[in-house]
C-alpha cells in the first residue's frame, strides 16, 4: 500500500521520520493525517477512503500508526509503556552491518518501538586500544554515529550497552590487559588502570551517542574478587567489592554526564547461597541496599519464567530496594537457528502482562547470540511484532492482524516464521537440535532418546515433516527450511545406523550407511544457506567460527563413512563410539 502526507496535515515533529521511512510528500496514495492527543500511549488509526487518520499520544505511537495504515489496519490501542525497546547482541560473534541495522530501525519504528541497545562488550574501536574488537568486526566511531543519527530520525533512542566488570574475556585474553585482569572475564576492582580504561570506554560512548543514558552491564561476574584480586588483597565479600566498584564507575558516568543503569542479578546472586538469580530465599542485606548509588538504575532481566506471578514478585523485590526497575525480557534467538516463537510467547508474554499490571514504564526485549549467533536474526521480527502487539494492549494478539502487520512492514509471512520456530521444541517436544554435536557420538540426540533408535526414528520423521512444510512456505524462510532438512536427514541417519549396529545386522547397516552422502549434501546446503544469510545481515567477521563447525561436521561424516566400511569389511571388530551406552538420568 502506498502512503503519502502533506505539511498541512502533519506536525513538524513527524516530517523527518516520514522522510526517513521513504514516504513521499504529495497526494499519490493513501493520505496520512495526524492528530496529537493528550492521552499517553494512544495509537488510533481510522482508514476511510483515501485517508488514514492517526491520533497519537507520542511519536512512537504516531509511527506505529503509520505501520498500521501501511497494513490496512484500523485500530485503537494504548500502551502503558513510555519506553519500548530491543537489545541486539553484537558481541557473540555477529556484528550487524550499518545498512542492515537501518532496515531494522525502520521496521522497529513502524512497530512502535522507541529504543535500541547495541550490546557491545568489545566490538567498538576504542581509541588507543587496538585490541578492542580486533578481528571481531568492531564498529567504528563513524559507523556508530551513522546508526545513532538514523535512529534519531525515527524517534529511536540508541542507548549504549557495554560491560564494565564481567563478560570481558575477549579483551582480557590479550596480554596487554594483564594489569586490569582479575579472572579470565572480570576486571580487577580497585586497580587505577581499570578505571582509566573504563573512563575511556564511557567517554567514547558519550561522544558517539545522543542519549543521556548508558547501560554499564556488570552482570554474571560470578568469580569477582577470586583471581588476582584475592592474591593481591585477600578475600572480601562480593557485596563489598561490587558496590565499591559500582560507586567508582557511577562517579565516572556522573563526571562525563551520563545516567547509568546495570543488570541487577549480582545483588540477588550474592545474597543467595547457591549463587542463583531467581531464588526466592535470597537475602540482600539492608546495608548493601543502602550502599547502592542513588544515580544508578536497575535492569531486572528475566527470560525464563512463564508465569506472571513470578515477575510480579521480582518487580516488587526491586522496588523494595528503592529502585523502579527497567524490565529486560527476551525474544528467543540464542542457541537457536531460528526465532523460537513458543518460548517467547510463554515467557515474554507473561512478562509483558506483569509489567502492565505492575505499572512498569520501561520494557525492552533482548536478542542474545550465545554460542556463536548462528540464528537468522531477521526471523526475530515475528517476535518483535508479537511483543509490540501485546505491549500495545492486545491480551491475545490476533493472528490475522499479526499476519497483516508483518507482511506490510517486514515483507514476509508471519505464519511461516512461526512454523519455522518449531525447529525448537515444537516438532519434537522438549528437544532443541544441536547440529554442532559430533555426528558419530551424537551425544545430545542419543541422550534425549535414552539410546532408543525407534524413538529416534519417530522424532526424525517429525523434523522431516517440518522440512517438507517449510519447503512449501512462502516468505523468507529458506534458511529455516535448509536447517530443518539437514536436521531431519542427520537424525534419521543416526537412528538407522544405531538400530542396525545394535541388532548386528550388517545388511541393514550397509543400506543405512548409503544415506551418509545424502546427509552430507543436506548439511552442505545448510552451510551455503547460512553463508548467504550471514553476509546479508552481518559483517564478515564471525563467519569463520560457524564455517569451522560446518567443516568439522563434513570431516566427521567422512570419518563415519570410513569407520562403517571398515567395520563391515571386518577391519575393525566394533565401532567404539556406539558401544558405550548413555548413562542413566
Amino acid at each position: 500500500m502506498k502512503l503519502c502526507w502533506s505539511s498541512r496535515d502533519t506536525p513538524a515533529e513527524l516530517r523527518g521520520a516520514l522522510r526517513a521511512l521513504g514516504i513521499a510528500e504529495g497526494n499519490r496514495g493513501i493520505s496520512l493525517k495526524f492528530i496529537p492527543s493528550q492521552t499517553p500511549g494512544l495509537c488510533e488509526v481510522v482508514c476511510a477512503g483515501k485517508t488514514a487518520t492517526i491520533t497519537y499520544g507520542g511519536l512512537a505511537q504516531a509511527l506505529r500508526g503509520v505501520g498500521a495504515a501501511l497494513s490496512g489496519i484500523t485500530t485503537r490501542e494504548v500502551t502503558p509503556f513510555s519506553t519500548l525497546g530491543i537489545m541486539l547482541d553484537c558481541s557473540r560473534n555477529a556484528v550487524m552491518t550499518v545498512e542492515h541495522l537501518q532496515v531494522w530501525l525502520r521496521r522497529l519504528a513502524l512497530l512502535g518501538y522507541n529504543q535500541m541497545m547495541l550490546y557491545t562488550e568489545d566490538t567498538y574501536e576504542l581509541p588507543g586500544e587496538p585490541y578492542f574488537g580486533y578481528q571481531r568486526g568492531a564498529y567504528t566511531r563513524a559507523e556508530l554515529k551513522t546508526i545513532v543519527a538514523s535512529a534519531a530520525a525515527l524517534n529511536i533512542e540508541v542507548v549504549p550497552c557495554i560491560q564494565t566488570l564481567g563478560h570481558l574475556e575477549k579483551i582480557l585474553r590479550h596480554g596487554a590487559y594483564r594489569d586490569v585482569k582479575d579472572t579470565d572475564s572480570v576486571l580487577l576492582v580497585g586497580e587505577p588502570k581499570t578505571y582509566a580504561l573504563i573512563e575511556k570506554m564511557i567517554r567514547f560512548w558519550k561522544e558517539v551517542s545522543r542519549s543521556e543514558r548508558i547501560h554499564i552491564g556488570m552482570d554474571e561476574a560470578h568469580d569477582l574478587g577470586r583471581g588476582r584480586y584475592l592474591d593481591k588483597h585477600g578475600y572480601r565479600h562480593g557485596f563489598e567489592l561490587f558496590n565499591e566498584h559500582l560507586k567508582r564507575v557511577v562517579a565516572i558516568c556522573k563526571t562525563v554526564g551520563l545516567k547509568p543503569m546495570i543488570w541487577s542479578d549480582m545483588y540477588f546472586r550474592l545474597g543467595c547461597e547457591s549463587g542463583e538469580y531467581y531464588d526466592p530465599k535470597t537475602v540482600i542485606p539492608l546495608s548493601v541496599v543502602k550502599g547502592i548509588p542513588r544515580e544508578v538504575e536497575l535492569v531486572y532481566w528475566d527470560y525464563y519464567h512463564d508465569n506472571k506471578a513470578f515477575y510480579l514478585d521480582w518487580i516488587r523485590r526491586h522496588r523494595q530496594m528503592g529502585k523502579e526497575p527497567i524490565m529486560g525480557s527476551g525474544i528467543w534467538t540464542w542457541n537457536r537457528y531460528w526465532y523460537d516463537h513458543r518460548t517467547t510467547v510463554a515467557h515474554a508474554g507473561s512478562c509483558i502482562e506483569a509489567c502492565a499490571e505492575a505499572k512498569v514504564k520501561e520494557l525492552f526485549f533482548t536478542q542474545w547470540g550465545d554460542n556463536g549467533a548462528y540464528c537468522d536474526h531477521d526471523s526475530a521480527f515475528a517476535g518483535m511484532t508479537y511483543c509490540a502487539e501485546k505491549a500495545y494492549g492486545a491480551q491475545q494478539p490476533a493472528d490475522e492482524l499479526l499476519q497483516k502487520r508483518f507482511a506490510a512492514i517486514c515483507g514476509s509471512d508471519y505464519a511461516a516464521h512461526v512454523r519455522a520456530g518449531d525447529l525448537h521444541a515444537g516438532a519434537v517436544k522438549g528437544f532443541h537440535p544441536n547440529m554442532w554435536d559430533d555426528p558419530i557420538f551424537d551425544t545430545h540426540w542419543r541422550r534425549f532418546h535414552r539410546d532408543n533408535p525407534a524413538a529416534m526414528a519417530k522424532n526424525a520423521a517429525a523434523f522431516d515433516q517440518l522440512a517438507d512444510d517449510l519447503a512449501r512456505c512462502t516468505g523468507d524462510v529458506r534458511y529455516a527450511a535448509l536447517v530443518a532438512r539437514a536436521v531431519a536427514d542427520r537424525y534419521a541417519l543416526s537412528a538407522a545406523l544405531l538400530a542396525a549396529y545394535r541388532q548386528k545386522d550388517k545388511v541393514a547397516l550397509r543400506k543405512a550407511a548409503a544415506g551418509i552422502a545424502c546427509t552430507r549434501k543436506s548439511i552442505r546446503a545448510m552451510a551455503a544457506g547460512f553463508r548467504t544469510m550471514w553476509l546479508s545481515h552481518n559483517k564478515r567477521e564471525g563467519l569463520e567460527t560457524i564455517q569451522a563447525r560446518f567443516g568439522m561436521l563434513d570431516a566427521r561424516y567422512a570419518e563415519l563413512s570410513k569407520c562403517v566400511q571398515e567395520y563391515l569389511a571386518g577391519t575393525i571388530p566394533s565401532i567404539a563410539e556406539w558401544d558405550c551406552p548413555c548413562p542413566p538420568k
